[in-house]
């Protein structure tokens, strides 16, 4: 039995989405921010944050705000992606990298 996701089943998330794929990207930036927090890591969540289930725009603000630092902070050969606010699928794997990186 395999538990890898493939891409195509990740679902592009923007503002105005709501549902269960906004409550497991803001799961993935929560723990993003938990796991990040050392010396020279990307600072994420620097507010009070409301987790609600709704792509709205404050959740736009983080995404946003994650893209530019997996750009800044993430070595090469990590690709550059789009600051756009949108979690597509290079946003989704931005995501996985930088788990990956905090908690392995």
């Amino acid at each position: 039995m395999s538990t890898t996701i493939s891409m195509a089943t990740l679902p592009v998330l923007r503002n105005g989405n709501s549902g269960d794929s906004v409550r497991f990207l803001e799961q993935l930036l929560t723990s993003v921010f938990w796991f990040s927090q050392q010396q020279h890591s990307p600072i994420l969540i620097t507010e009070n944050v409301n987790f609600d289930g709704v792509y709205d725009e404050q959740c736009e603000r983080i995404v946003k705000e994650f893209q530019v630092n997996y750009n800044t902070n993430f070595p090469a050969p990590a690709p550059n992606i789009l600051v756009d606010g949108v979690v597509g699928e290079q946003t989704w794997k931005a995501l996985g990298d930088a788990i990956f990186k905090y908690t392995y």
